[in-house]
């Protein structure tokens, strides 16, 4: 018996960090995002015998618990760990976890793994679950239950897949597709591009300043948010009418405005590339995630992407193609009958 589930990674354009509880419960929060086709892996298959066993082949870990013993997140694999106890449990299974990007690279990983987790979880149990419900579960658990300084747009992203306006409030999230002519959503993939920095980084540390900056009300980082959120909500009016060079000087002016929230989110090797893709032609972009590392995301016209691409190799950035994702979480094999 086998089953395998698996969820989008995301890349966000606009509103990075509105979807902190502590900004969205005050003033509400919006994210202009699209789901990617690189993604996390969930195997599920029955085990030798009664115990659980969990494996990760991106962290190396390997866990295994005993019918009947206390069942904890402390250690490794805490976030699997955090989604297995709220089903219950799951006796006498192995579930095997791998991922087509690296952690911690800012493209929503830990968010897809919960994900791509719940989707499994609940179909090896025969639980009817919307995408939306996989999404809000994986939510409660990294926020509520775990008190990981998370946004809600990792989740979401992953689960329901497709390029998207995500919208936070205190009373719930609303996500509307975007509606674009087919050949500007072909073009808008085209000219979108990542290059992996060679590095990974804790976002913990850069989320929970912004919560903290937040929650305190801090001048400077609310006003410079606020401003984050309002250029997002105008990148949806271009994207959706096609002015896609408008959106990369959005993209270009929301990159100045964050890269100023804390002064982790840039690094003096973040900014000679990106002033390098700019030189060769890149039009806007922006570090994925919350910054620090991780992917750089760049739009850039066709004719100029060779010259980009060679720019950054020279500097050990390296690409990595992708188009978009629209199905979000979905089990893609399910062997049980």
């Amino acid at each position: 018996m086998l089953l395998i589930a698996r969820a989008p990674v995301r890349i966000s354009f606009g509103g990075g960090g509105t979807d902190l509880p502590a900004y969205y419960n005050q003033f509400g929060g919006a994210v202009l995002s699209t789901a990617i086709n690189r993604y996390i892996y969930t195997f599920i298959s029955n085990g030798a015998g009664n115990a659980l066993q969990v494996m990760s082949s991106d962290f190396r870990v390997f866990y295994r618990h005993e019918r009947g013993s206390e069942f904890t997140t402390d250690g490794e694999l805490g976030l699997a760990k955090a989604v297995i106890r709220e089903f219950g449990g799951v006796n006498g299974a192995d579930v095997f976890l791998a991922s087509q990007i690296p952690p911690g690279t800012g493209l929503g990983g830990s968010g897809a793994v919960a994900v791509s987790m719940i989707t499994a979880l609940a179909a090896w149990r025969g639980q009817a679950m919307s995408n939306g419900d996989i999404a809000e579960m994986a939510c409660d658990i990294e926020i509520n239950k775990m008190k990981l300084p998370s946004g809600k747009q990792d989740e979401y992203g992953s689960a329901i897949g497709g390029l998207k306006h995500i919208i936070f409030s205190k009373d719930g999230t609303q996500v509307n597709p975007l509606e674009v002519a087919p050949e500007v959503m072909e073009q808008f993939q085209r000219r979108l591009m990542l290059f992996f920095t060679g590095k990974s980084r804790d976002s913990e540390k850069i989320l929970s300043a912004q919560s903290k900056a937040s929650r305190q009300q801090d001048t400077s980082t609310l006003e410079r948010m606020h401003r984050i959120k309002a250029l997002g909500a105008q990148m949806v009016d271009t994207v959706k009418e096609g002015r896609l060079d408008d959106f990369a000087d959005l993209l270009h002016q929301s990159w100045l405005q964050k890269r100023g929230v804390t002064s982790d989110i840039t690094n003096n090797q973040i900014d000679l590339a990106y002033e390098t893709a700019r030189n060769n032609g890149a039009l806007g972009g922006k570090i994925t995630g919350a910054g620090g590392g991780g992917f750089l995301m760049l739009y850039c016209h066709e004719e100029h992407q060779d010259a980009v691409t060679k720019g950054l190799h020279t500097q050990g950035l390296t690409r990595m193609d992708f188009r978009f994702d629209f199905d979000g979480a979905k089990v893609i094999l399910d062997q049980r009958a």
